[in-house]
């Protein structure tokens, strides 16, 4: 008789607790205690692992997009930079800014005259005198020997310049200038010197005319800009189709 009391006793507990895990599984809050069913905890797991795998994925990107970012803004600085030295280059070589540097000083005048009330030969004059054609050769030579950059009396040459004479004056892109002629030119002062000055140049060429020359070697040459801006109104780039 205890036996099946005991049985029964059993059988009736089981059913309650099968009643109260049914009913902690249905309802959704107990004691202020959100449970949720294995089905939603499943769902709720994955969509956890879904986001977390996002917020990773968006990091990993924003890294990307910072880097390239501060990438980008490095590479604008240096391009500015290098655009700035090419625009100061260009003008340098244009020859519209101030520049200086080693080079040789070159002063050429015209010979000696000859005693007052002495009779002249005017081939004689003519030899003496600095001429056009012999400041160009000069600056010919000049070139030759690697200079970069030249100025006379104070006025610079540039790729357009041109040299006429103009009675006892010479003209340089339409400035008179008067002799005596100094001669600036900026380059490896040893190789201009040496080559200027070598036998069968045309500076011994003036000085057996007699022409007055100097010829120096300096360490610091100076030659101002030339504030003529060239204007180029025909020429025009070809695009590439």
């Amino acid at each position: 008789m205890k036996t099946n009391e005991a049985t029964i006793f059993v059988f009736i507990a089981s059913i309650i607790i099968g009643v109260l895990i049914s009913t902690s599984i249905n309802f959704r809050k107990i004691n202020n205690m959100m449970f949720l069913t294995p089905a939603e905890y499943q769902e709720a797991y994955e969509n956890t692992s879904k986001l977390n795998n996002d917020i990773s994925k968006l990091s990993k990107q924003y890294d990307e997009y910072y880097n390239k970012l501060q990438s980008y803004k490095n590479n604008e600085n240096n391009l500015l930079s290098e655009v700035n030295k090419e625009i100061a280059n260009n003008e340098m070589i244009l020859g519209y800014t101030d520049i200086e540097g080693e080079g040789v000083v070159i002063e050429l005048d015209d010979g000696t005259e000859e005693a007052q009330g002495e009779v002249i030969d005017p081939n004689d004059w003519w030899a003496k005198t600095v001429h056009d054609n012999d400041v160009v050769n000069v600056i010919n030579d000049l070139k030759i020997a690697g200079a970069e950059a030249i100025s006379i009396n104070g006025q610079r040459l540039t790729d357009r310049s041109n040299i006429l004479c103009w009675g006892v004056f010479i003209e340089l892109d339409g400035v008179k200038i008067p002799a005596p002629f100094n001669i600036k030119a900026i380059g490896d002062k040893e190789k201009i010197f040496s080559y200027m000055i070598a036998d069968g140049g045309y500076l011994s060429f003036l000085k057996i005319r007699g022409i007055n020359l100097n010829i120096y070697k300096e360490d610091k040459v100076q030659i101002l800009g030339n504030d003529k801006k060239t204007m180029y109104s025909y020429m025009k780039e070809i695009k590439e189709k």
